[in-house]
């Protein structure tokens, strides 16, 4: 009887199909995302490699389709996620994340976080993740004198970004308060968040003072903010997430003075500088800085706004570049939920929606936020809270298979691919 099984194991080995990682990978990587979310629940090895660095970065260079990510207001007070269908705004595919359009974000390669009193949420809208680490703040920052008598996430000045040597997310906390009253100088608390480990390190504090509640942007593994000081020009603050070290960083040479209006952000991976002037007309100019040399800037738009897009208020507007179609016209918009699209060639200005509330580009990033160790992680929160939005009540109450059953929403690929691995046709390589 041995001799017989022996055979048998073998003619059904000898029957299946061995597929290399590599051939896997590329299989894998050109599968929409809720074809790779089911496969990492086949095998270990495919969970290991659909949850890997190089995995995730090379899908994210690949993706083609530049979307944006707007929110859908709700105040239901239920966790943020994305919206199962998106909308198209001309040729612009606009992507929903359910939450409160009023709510502070940051956003970098996919991924946005959340400051809140007492936490700091990291979400990643694609595989739906959401982690919530402790703020770190001691008590002199949350009930402090003067500035601080009053505590709200929009006194720090908080960074969140990705460094481009580990790969990790990183959130950056400085925080500026008295100890007495009267104190001319005030005193820094800066402390920076790992992700990946969910631990608080102190960062050497920055050589100026940075405006509380002042956005900041990520690029290139570095993240800046820009400050704004009474009787002195404003100032550009880099800090290289990887090395941890501040640096001062030379605006471009406008020949326009900064404005509340002038912001920057990241511009299809470059560092930008935008700047809405009302005087003596309505224009928006965008200025991009060299990723090699952080002195070099070149002015990428300059765009005379018509009387249709500022007429009706002209009161404390500003503008954002979002995207570069690919066939060169600039998406922006502007903070009355407005969408906009300018086509260089013929110079002429279009209104793609007049509700559309823009968070960020978006692009997929299949990226694994840290689970809860209890002895590794001691801080660490993970929501599992329950949907309360009628929104998605239906969702909540049957596992996503029926669901996807119920809707077809299997692909063949995925049916066949499983099926084999399931028979045991197909061999996958082991741990």
């Amino acid at each position: 009887m041995g001799e017989e099984e022996e055979e048998e194991e073998e003619e059904e080995s000898s029957n299946s199909m061995c597929i290399l990682p590599e051939l896997l990978e590329e299989i894998f990587i050109r599968l929409p995302l809720k074809s790779i979310l089911r496969f990492r629940t086949v095998s270990k090895h495919c969970r290991s490699l659909l949850e890997s660095r190089r995995f995730s970065e090379k899908r994210m260079s690949l993706q083609k389709n530049r979307r944006i990510l707007a929110a859908y207001n709700c105040d239901c007070g239920d966790r943020p996620r994305l919206l199962t269908e998106s909308r198209f705004e001309g040729d612009e595919e606009i992507v929903y994340l359910h939450c409160l359009a009023s709510r502070p974000s940051l956003s970098c390669d996919g991924l946005l976080c959340f400051p809140e009193q007492d936490w700091i949420i990291v979400l990643n809208p694609s595989t739906r993740q959401l982690r919530r680490f402790p703020s770190g703040l001691n008590h002199k920052c949350r009930f402090g004198f003067g500035l601080w008598s009053s505590f709200s996430p929009e006194k720090w000045a908080i960074g969140f970004g990705r460094d481009k040597v580990t790969g990790s997310f990183k959130v950056v906390r400085l925080c500026f308060f008295f100890r007495e009253i009267g104190q001319e100088e005030p005193v820094l608390e800066c402390g920076v968040l790992d992700v990946q480990t969910g631990v608080w390190s102190k960062l050497s504090p920055p050589p100026h003072v940075v405006n509380p509640g002042s956005k900041s942007v990520c690029v290139n593994g570095s993240i800046y903010w820009l400050n704004f000081e009474v009787g002195e020009y404003c100032k550009l603050l880099a800090l290289d997430l990887h090395k941890q070290e501040f640096n001062r960083i030379p605006l471009p040479a406008t020949g326009l003075g900064a404005t509340k209006e002038t912001l920057i952000v990241n511009f299809e991976e470059h560092l930008a500088y935008v700047n809405t002037s009302k005087l003596p007309e309505w224009r928006l100019d965008i200025w991009s800085m060299d990723n090699t040399d952080q002195k070099q800037w070149s002015k990428t738009f300059s765009i005379r706004l018509e009387l249709k897009v500022v007429a009706w208020r002209r009161k404390n507007r500003w503008f954002t570049p979002v995207a570069v179609s690919k066939q060169g016209n600039l998406v922006f918009c502007d903070n009355q939920k407005r969408l906009f699209k300018y086509y260089p060639g013929t110079n002429e200005i279009r209104c793609l929606s007049l509700d559309t509330y823009v968070i960020s580009p978006y692009s997929e990033n299949l990226v694994s936020l840290p689970l809860k160790p209890s002895h590794q992680y001691p801080h660490l929160s993970v929501e599992t809270r329950m949907s309360r939005c009628r929104l998605f009540s239906k969702e909540s109450s049957s596992s996503w298979i029926f669901q996807a059953l119920r809707r077809n929403e299997f692909s063949i690929l995925e049916i066949v691919f499983t099926s084999l691995v399931v028979a045991g046709y197909i061999c996958l390589p082991r741990m």
